[in-house]
């Protein structure tokens, strides 16, 4: 859009009067500069006079007025400096911001982590650029430009004529050249920033690229969208290419315009030679302007197109939080008839209904793709259904302040989700200001003590990007502890040991044991082992519930559940006979 640019400058109005400032000092310069080109003219008609005097004089004036220019050109810079960087930290969190507390459908729908991680670093820096350096240097030559023909004008309307016939129509034709920039740049940035997602989910994944063999299919894919960025860019430089010519052949024109007339004036005794010193000194302003036309627009150009991606974050709607904050019921979750769909071509929930009271573990099974982790987002309030009811701690989900629901939850996901830093740091994400001891605590539940103490620093322990000097079964006993020292009443596990060996499912299900124990806990499925001790076992196939009944029930039933039981080789009765 086009008017994303000045939206940005409505939105940081706070900063206006500090770029406002900025601006006025560029006007400052402009005058500045007329002034000086004037006196050049008046010392070299006093010189032509012998009037050597007079010419000092002027001249002495002139270096002062030179000096002006070089103090202001000095606090101009600061002031820049003081306005936008504390500005752009704002804009910075501003953006971090809504990405972490955006609607979590248009994240996942619209967004991928190496093109918003591009939109967060290098647009905005892009942005910061054109605000810091480019307006006040743009401004400053148009005030130049502006200031210089008044200045033309006074000293000689005939050479002034013939500017303005000659600049007019050579702005028109660079505006007209310059139009496709702005979409090509919006194309070649998102572009970039598809190639950065591909990029950070090659770095994140390299040990699967590099085992499956996929680095030259990676390599394309990464190639593709640079190449594509890279086609955009240099369609773009042909479009500035032709702006450079239409802007040389200005200046030429114009020089040689203004030195014909110039020349006969002065024989006429129309003009001084002082006059036409002048006059040509302040039509390089002009020329200046006008030369720099073609950047100035494809610069305003590309800075719209990136303002129009920086609000394309801006714009993600916030979560749809209820005003709940406390629970009215002991009951951890039900629903009745919940149905919810990605798209319209595929529910991914159809009709489904399930309770979970106060302390039961309740599992839910099925095939990969059959709803499972949908329900588990729908808990976590990541979605709303569009149907049906969904009620926790006798509140419904809609009515639930999303961060006061969060706070009721616990949960442990297939990926072991850990960030860089400390063992404590990581530990105590789950419930912020939790104490050394009580982190040790946990990590003792868990059987991770040993494991801690043998470093020298503990749980100061630096972990790594991503926990990556952790084992698998390390990185997910960590994330059980962290759920741990949460002390949430209500469990979610998604599929927490699918990713792991048997020995290691083993340790991480003890240590899940001690997580759930006294607890509600809804737990997510597809390997049987973990949900042997459940209560109550639901069975899903594509969106619907098709079997339901304690462990004991189902298996007796010989249905889907005793299928799949038998399949993985827990039915002992099925194992003897092969």
């Amino acid at each position: 859009m086009s008017n994303s640019l000045f939206r940005f400058y409505a939105d940081n109005k706070k900063n206006l009067l500090g770029l406002a400032v900025v601006v006025i000092i560029s006007l400052f310069a402009g005058i500045l500069k007329m002034l000086v080109s004037a006196l050049w003219g008046q010392v070299v008609d006093f010189g032509i006079a012998g009037e050597i005097h007079h010419m000092l004089t002027i001249a002495t004036l002139m270096v002062g007025m030179i000096l002006v220019d070089c103090f202001r050109t000095m606090f101009h810079y600061h002031l820049i400096g003081e306005v936008t960087e504390g500005m752009f930290v704002e804009i910075r969190t501003r953006t971090f911001s809504k990405i972490i507390t955006g609607d979590m459908a248009v994240l996942e729908k619209n967004f991928h982590a190496g093109d918003a991680a591009t939109r967060i670093n290098n647009d905005i820096e892009s942005l910061s650029t054109f605000v810091a350096g480019h307006v006040s240097n743009f401004s400053r030559l148009i005030f130049e430009g502006i200031l210089a023909m008044i200045g033309c004008l006074i000293l000689s309307w005939q050479l002034f004529i013939a500017i303005c016939i000659i600049t007019p129509f050579f702005l028109w034709l660079v505006k007209r050249i310059s139009m496709p920039i702005q979409k090509q740049s919006k194309e070649s940035m998102d572009n970039t920033g598809s190639a950065m997602s591909i990029a950070a989910d090659t770095i994140s994944g390299i040990f699967t690229v590099k085992a499956f063999g996929l680095e030259n299919a990676m390599a394309e894919k990464f190639s593709r969208d640079i190449d594509a960025a890279y086609k955009q860019d240099m369609e773009t430089e042909k479009v500035r290419m032709k702006m450079a010519g239409v802007k040389y052949v200005a200046s030429v024109i114009q020089t040689m315009v203004l030195f014909l007339i110039g020349s006969w004036l002065v024989y006429s005794g129309t003009l001084t030679v002082g006059m036409l010193i002048a006059f040509i000194t302040m039509s390089g302003y002009i020329s200046d302007f006008l030369g720099q036309a073609d950047y100035m627009i494809s610069v305003y150009r590309r800075a719209v197109a990136t303002a129009q991606r920086f609000y394309e974050i801006l714009d993600i709607p916030d979560e749809k939080s209820g005003i709940v904050v406390e629970a009215v019921s002991k009951t951890p979750c039900n629903t009745s008839e919940l149905a919810f769909a990605y798209s319209q071509e595929r529910p991914s929930l159809r009709g489904i209904s399930l309770g979970i009271k106060q302390g039961q573990k309740v599992a839910v099974v099925g095939t990969s793709g059959c709803g499972k982790s949908t329900l588990i987002k729908l808990i976590c309030r990541f979605y709303l259904p569009q149907s049906g009811e969904l009620t926790l701690f006798g509140v419904n989900i809609a009515d639930w302040q999303s961060d006061a629901l969060r706070q009721n939850l616990s949960i442990v996901t297939q990926e072991s989700t850990l960030f860089d830093g400390s063992i404590y740091e990581n530990i105590a994400y789950g419930r912020p200001g939790a104490t050394r001891i009580e982190c040790e605590n946990v990590l003792r539940q868990v059987g991770l003590w040993d494991f801690v103490s043998q470093y020298p620093d503990g749980i100061d322990h630096q972990i790594g990007e991503y926990g990556n000097k952790l084992s698998g079964g390390q990185k997910q006993r960590f994330c059980i502890a962290r759920a741990m020292i949460k002390q949430a009443s209500f469990v979610l596990l998604d599929e927490a040991t699918s990713a792991l060996d048997t020995q290691t499912e083993k340790e991480v299900q003890n240590a899940l044991d001690k997580l759930l124990d006294s607890r509600s806990a809804l737990i997510v499925a597809h390997r049987l082992t973990v949900v042997q001790s459940a209560d109550y076992i639901y069975y899903m196939d594509n969106g619907e519930v098709v079997e339901e009944g304690t462990p004991a029930a189902l298996i007796s039933k010989h249905g889907r559940y005793y299928d799949m039981c038998r399949l993985q080789g827990l039915i002992k009765e099925m194992e003897a006979t092969v």
